[in-house]
């Protein structure tokens, strides 16, 4: 979320980042010192304030302060920063001209900065005057104005690094600098977030301020359909979510024609700014995007399989791997199934059945309803362990989505075969620059650096954080972390604070709302669950309030800041929405797709002045007579419709311009002008009630964050943490975990000797231990966490890479033939035909022996095989003794007419190579046959080279004049070509995909006979590969032959 700023420009002294080395010494802030207590009721965690006058607390406190300063005053990050700031100074210089320029001036600069790029300037050259432009661009559209560290964010995102600014910091914002000067280039620009709801709130949001400088703004949302989105690439910045940029890149490469395609080719990627980058390419990382179609019919096997999987017994049966979520049977196990399914063998070939087991034995152990996924009208929605957020799209692979579906005792849909995929690592790999903001990026910078060579740097604050991290607390029994959670959120409730209490999953979160229940403490719950996630935004923006307390998953890409006091915004929008809504409907709302109504139990109640309450009744009543006496009806969705239509109008032009409108309105009813009128005076009222309640919120000591489990990476747990102290707020966390959470048991954490020292301190096992033993033991359980999933990752990554070469070469070999003129693709085919005919010279002879010990016969068979009946028809009279005759004849010849090779006593070459196009490219063949390297060089190698020139002639020329003969327009003939290429194209990589990832799933085996895994598979698929291109020239030849010889059939060929 951007920063509200003033309009007026501060003087650089005031933004630049403080590194107060001595200053510290003299400050006088209160220490906190966690202390445990024993008692009846359990340990009590507490804080002491000292005063000012401690010596020893100021001391301790001065000496940590220091010690942060010292360590960021020699790291690098500090020396980069301060150099942006040269950069600041001059577009503070700048402001003040521009700032006098008028809305046409500075609208016609962006005419200017393009002209001066197509003089010879480049983008370093105009970027302060671009930055300056768009600040104050942004300052008349949206009254915000970047801050200086928002400057240093823009420059870092423009030079191609990780800009980690703080939650609160604005990094939506930021993002506009870097866009606007990459967008004047004309090459495109995306902004990627990572769903669709921040994609469209940003191009609306920000997009006016691209807008207001004469920039194209685009978005692309799912369920577009294609013109729509083809209009949106084309557009100077695109907003878009990472999920539909993957696929569009996918289907662009299944397109059959090159009226499919959405984006931007021959270069579809410029420039990319990925909001949440390290979601994006690290947390999504291990997941590829795939489209799939449907292939076996194996369906009803999973049930069966899930019925078997109920039998097996963990531990006796079979044996788990929590750490990477494997299976293993053991004989007991292997015995127990095989008698059920009434078979012999698991494993065999003609009746498999070990997949299926194995499936479901995962579904049971590793995936859990409300935990990995939720079930929704018959259908099992993966929940993003990440955001929280089902995605109803995604499917696990390989089965494992069956099986869950099995288990559950749904409707098995049928099982999918790859037709196209892409890592998010290797998608974003395509663009020259790409650059990303996130809030928790540098614990993973190595990661970065290594595998995107992009650095990270963190952006200064433009207020200092004084968010208090309160200690770990670590609990033997998770029974009593919940109990602690309980009780501290009861605390915070009654003194008033905002609490947000992050939890893993849909489980937990419900889990803890019924234990608040109990003690009748109000709250909010945010889930996946459709009643929940659809009031999403309007919860996180009341989270801030006095006394709100609400419980979440992830917190992750929310896109929604936690305002103390409330986001006058949203409470004004519910306002208007309670006080309107059931005068325009009777319909009442679906709790499961219009979320359940927010609980405003424990909140302040704003207080709406006279003349938005005024205007409210007027709109009641227009809406009362508008049903009543017209007759007009509204459903529930209609009428929150038109209220929000109605909102965003009155965001754009002034109250009093509203208020023009309506007396210049004709109609009796202008709902729309009314309701933006009242939205606008009930907005003021919001605004105040904030206000002053934020000033309380923020003397009760601000937001207080409460985790309920540590992540595997320290990342997630400094993004919930990062909630609390936005922009200067005071605010605080504190992190309560138990030795039973999961993370523990997937990492064979050894936890006895914590439950050793809680019985030791304690007598009750469930009171929480805190202190620095605890804390490093935690961190370093983390730490090898994030060690062992960068391991993966890396390990993906690597093998990804030869698939990652060989989709290149496939998908720009399919763009050329696609987005080429007909020449191209028709010399495409020539190439074809001649390395297809070079495959049988080359594997049937020896040019060190002589052309008698050469299996000509073979040469024979297979060319014409290839070559279809109307050449088999012209070679009617040759045998293999002929042949060897006519190559030994041209062996002792002195002297060869290279543009049209004939050999003695063989058919003669159809006379198409006629003309200088004709014979140039006869000759240029021969150069390539005689200087590729193909053949060993003996004494019979210029032989060996003749012959694949008059083969791959004769077929060549024979193709031509079928062509000419066949009396089809040249336009036709080259869109049956292309099609075909395309179509046999796409069916061998399909397959090779299929035949890639059982080999990735089966080359660790390889391990075992001390083999490099990775090493097989390179070497593997190196040898799948060359062998698809060389059927895929094989079969495009044979297609192309056989259509032009029977042209009756093309339309049956074309369908295949």
């Amino acid at each position: 979320m951007a920063i509200l700023s003033p309009n007026v420009p501060r003087s650089l002294s005031s933004n630049k980042p403080k590194y107060p080395f001595f200053d510290c010494l003299c400050s006088k802030r209160k220490a906190t010192i966690p202390t445990c207590c024993s008692s009846s009721s359990g340990m009590v965690s507490h804080s002491v304030s000292h005063s000012p006058s401690s010596p020893l607390a100021s001391f301790k406190e001065n000496l940590v302060s220091l010690q942060k300063n010292w360590s960021n005053f020699t790291s690098l990050n500090y020396w980069v920063v301060r150099d942006y700031f040269l950069l600041v100074d001059m577009v503070n210089g700048l402001e003040p001209r521009i700032r006098k320029l008028t809305d046409e001036q500075l609208r016609a600069k962006t005419n200017e900065f393009r002209i001066r790029l197509s003089r010879g300037q480049t983008l370093a050259d105009i970027q302060a005057e671009a930055f300056a432009v768009v600040r104050e661009a942004a300052k008349r559209t949206l009254s915000m104005r970047h801050f200086d560290v928002q400057i240093i964010g823009g420059a870092v995102l423009h030079d191609g690094s990780i800009a980690e600014m703080k939650t609160g910091e604005g990094k939506t914002l930021v993002s506009t600098l870097a866009a606007y000067l990459n967008a004047l280039t004309g090459n495109g620009v995306h902004v990627v977030t990572v769903n669709d709801y921040l994609a469209q709130r940003d191009a609306e949001w920000m997009g006016r301020v691209h807008r207001f400088l004469g920039l194209s703004v685009g978005l692309i949302q799912s369920g577009m359909r294609s013109e729509e989105r083809r209009a949106s690439y084309s557009c100077d910045i695109t907003y878009i979510n990472n999920s539909e940029l993957g696929f569009d890149y996918l289907r662009d490469n299944l397109s059959e024609s090159k009226g499919q395609l959405v984006m931007r080719w021959p270069k579809p990627f410029h420039f990319a700014i990925v909001d949440e980058v390290d979601s994006v390419l690290i947390d999504e990382g291990r997941n590829p995007l795939l489209i799939s179609g449907e292939a076996n019919k194996d369906a009803a096997r999973y049930p069966v399989a899930a019925k078997v999987a109920e039998l097996l017994l963990r531990g006796h049966h079979y044996n788990i791997e929590l750490k990477d979520n494997s299976v293993e049977l053991t004989e007991e196990g292997v015995a127990l199934a095989e008698l059920a399914l009434e078979t012999s063998d698991l494993w065999d070939e003609n009746d498999p059945w070990a997949r299926f087991i194995m499936n479901a034995l995962k579904a049971k152990e590793f995936y859990r309803r409300n935990v990995q996924y939720i079930v929704r009208n018959g259908k099992a929605l993966i929940i993003n362990e990440l955001t929280g957020r089902v995605e109803e799209k995604r499917r696990w692979s390989e089965g494992i989505h069956q099986a869950v579906e099995a288990k559950e005792g749904l409707e098995i849909q049928a099982d999918s075969v790859v037709v196209a995929q892409i890592t998010y690592q290797s998608l974003f790999k395509l663009y020259p620059k790409l650059s990303g903001m996130t809030g928790t990026a540098k614990t993973e910078e190595k990661e970065f650096l290594k595998m995107f060579q992009m650095p990270v740097i963190e952006i200064p604050t433009n207020l200092p954080n004084i968010r208090k991290d309160l200690p770990i607390q670590a609990f033997a029994t998770a029974q009593g972390k919940w109990e602690f959670v309980r009780e501290e959120v009861k605390d915070m409730f009654e003194k008033g604070r905002p609490v947000l209490v992050g939890t893993t999953s849909v489980e937990n979160s419900e889990y803890l709302s019924d234990l608040l229940r109990e003690w009748n403490i109000p709250h909010n719950v945010l889930n996946a669950r459709p009643k929940y996630a659809a009031r999403e935004a309007e919860i996180v923006a009341q989270a801030g309030r006095k006394c709100a307390i609400t419980i979440s998953t992830n917190m992750a890409g929310r896109g929604t800041d936690i305002i103390l006091g409330g986001n006058p915004k949203m409470l004004a929008k519910d306002i208007i929405e309670d006080s309107l809504i059931f005068f325009l409907t009777e319909d009442a709302p679906n709790a499961e797709t219009d979320g359940e109504p927010i609980s405003q139990q424990g909140l302040s109640k704003v207080k709406v002045g006279p003349s938005s309450m005024a205007v409210l009744a007027k709109v009641a009543l227009m809406a009362k007579y508008a049903t009543k006496k017209e007759g007009r009806r509204w459903t529930y969705r209609e009428a929150k419709s038109m209220i929000a239509e109605s909102i965003q109008f009155s965001q754009t032009v002034s109250t009093h311009e509203i208020e023009r409108r309506l007396k210049e309105e004709t109609d009796m009813h202008p709902f729309d002008l009314t309701i933006a009128l009242a939205y606008s005076l009930v907005l003021r009222d919001c605004e105040l009630h904030c206000f002053h309640e934020g000033v309380e919120v923020k003397n009760l000591g601000g937001l207080h964050v409460i985790g309920t489990s540590l992540h595997e990476s320290r990342r997630i747990d400094n993004q919930l943490r990062g909630r609390a102290g936005r922009q200067g707020d005071p605010g605080s966390t504190r992190f309560m975990v138990s030795l039973q959470d999961e993370m523990f048991q997937k990492f064979n954490f050894d936890t006895e000797w914590a439950v050793r020292i809680i019985s030791k301190i304690n007598n009750d096992e469930n009171i929480p231990i805190e202190g620095a033993p605890i804390l490093k033991q935690l961190l370093a359980l983390q730490i090898n966490a994030e060690k062992y999933f960068f391991g993966i990752r890396k390990s993906l990554v690597e093998f990804d890479e030869v698939l990652e070469v060989q989709r290149k070469h496939i998908y720009d070999l399919r763009q050329s033939v696609l987005m080429g003129d007909s020449e191209n693709c028709c010399q495409r085919i020539y190439q074809y035909m001649q390395e297809v005919v070079d495959e049988i010279v080359i594997g049937n002879v020896d040019s060190t022996k002589p052309p008698r010990s050469w299996n000509l016969g073979k040469i024979l068979d297979e060319f014409l095989g290839i070559a279809g009946k109307i050449i088999s028809e012209k070679f009617a009279g040759v045998t293999k003794e002929s042949l060897q005759s006519s190559i030994e004849q041209v062996q002792n010849a002195n002297t060869l007419e290279i543009d049209a090779i004939s050999l003695p006593n063989l058919p003669k070459l159809p006379n198409v190579f006629k003309g200088i196009r004709g014979k140039a490219a006869s000759l240029k063949r021969w150069l390539v046959i005689s200087s590729d390297g193909s053949t060993s060089s003996g004494r019979y190698q210029f032989s060996v080279n003749l012959l694949r020139k008059y083969l791959g002639d004769f077929l060549i020329s024979s193709y031509a004049e079928m062509v000419q003969d066949s009396g089809y327009d040249y336009g036709y003939i080259q869109e049956v070509e292309r099609a075909i290429f395309v179509k046999t194209l796409d069916c061998f990589w399909r397959d090779h995909l299929v035949n890639m990832n059982r080999l990735s799933s089966s080359v660790n085996v390889r391990s075992f006979g001390h083999r490099n895994p990775l090493e097989e598979y390179k070497i593997d698929g190196c040898r799948f590969f060359i062998g698809m291109l060389s059927a895929t020239r094989r079969l495009t030849v044979e297609s192309l032959l056989k259509f032009w010889s029977s042209p009756t059939e093309s339309e049956e060929l074309l369908l295949q």
